[in-house]
């Protein structure tokens, strides 16, 4: 047993979590748009270079491939830049359910009781990724005005576009460093500058960006200053980053008070379990309690959920 699980670490460091691999597979992401020169049409090396494997494992080629929409989660791995196949992730988010109910029957919590444990347990991998996402995204929506202020005074400059461009690129730190260098990979490999900057958009979720995107294409199909769009655009965001600080100092209170009403009740029941035990055993040995328990779970979920989005303004 002990052999198993120190092979299998072996294993998960050097495929996963190696310096050296994170960097190879770094850099096969980056490539992975290209067309090969060997592809007969335009159309043709797209189709080619968009599949990804699913897993670098043939078995688990071949478990995730009957899984449907499976496009959804390789695209939130690649915005989480996540070294993980989706293969991998779905095995570990199976592990993660099967740890769930071992504990769940292990402290006899009943069928209420599994069930939850079994969903948050498969479901902490999808969450930890949608973290990682929003935080990605976030990060990048902050360092666009900041790029786009470069790109824009390289124009006043005399630079080309796509020179720009590959200044951010070398400039800025992830995420919006490599996506713009990735960008400028695609652009001298000779995908068209609109074609890359929409593979662009698609790798990042980020209105600000999809209206840059747009305002380029528009620019290059009627005319106009490029330099000024930009700075109209870093202007903008900044603009509406200010707009929603006011608005998250305002809807502070009310997600403070979703936080307070959401913990007071299992503060309570962790004291009360500490002060009287046999009062509490029967919240989780008595069929009845166990119900009353899993009930008053849910409507605590749905409770914060309302609140938060009701506190909660989209940009």
């Amino acid at each position: 047993m002990v052999v198993c699980v120190l092979e299998g670490g072996y294993y998960a460091y050097h495929s996963y979590l190696s310096p050296k691999t994170k960097k190879v597979k770094r850099r096969f992401r980056a490539t992975s748009s290209f067309a090969p020169p060997l592809a007969k049409s335009k159309e043709e090396q797209l189709e080619v270079l968009r599949r990804r494997n699913t897993s670098s494992l043939a078995w688990l080629e071949r478990l995730s491939a009957g899984v449907p929409r499976l496009d959804v989660i390789d695209r939130m791995i690649l915005q989480a830049n996540s070294s993980l196949s989706v293969g991998v992730f779905l095995l570990v988010s199976a592990t993660s359910a099967v740890v769930g109910l071992a504990a769940s029957s292990m402290y006899n919590l009943g069928l209420w009781g599994a069930l939850i444990c079994t969903l948050g347990g498969g479901s902490l991998p999808f969450l930890y990724l949608s973290y990682r996402r929003k935080k990605r995204m976030d990060d990048f929506q902050r360092q666009l005005p900041d790029a786009l202020d470069l790109v824009s005074r390289a124009l006043r400059a005399g630079h080309a576009f796509s020179v720009g461009m590959k200044m951010v690129g070398d400039e800025f730190p992830d995420p919006i460093g490599p996506e713009f260098a990735r960008a400028v990979e695609e652009i001298s490999y000779g995908i068209d500058v609109p074609e890359a900057l929409k593979n662009l958009s698609h790798r990042i979720d980020c209105v600000d960006l999809s209206f840059f995107v747009t305002s380029l294409i528009v620019q290059r199909e009627t005319g106009g200053n490029l330099a000024e769009i930009l700075e109209a655009i870093s202007r903008l965001i900044r603009q509406r980053f200010e707009l929603l600080g006011r608005v998250k100092a305002l809807s502070a209170e009310g997600k403070l008070s979703a936080i307070v009403l959401f913990l007071l009740p299992i503060g309570m029941g962790l004291l009360l379990w500490r002060l009287n035990p046999s009062y509490m055993e029967l919240l989780v040995t008595d069929p009845f309690g166990q119900n009353m328990l899993a009930s008053a779970s849910v409507m605590m979920l749905v409770g914060f959920f309302v609140i938060r989005k009701m506190t909660t303004i989209n940009p």
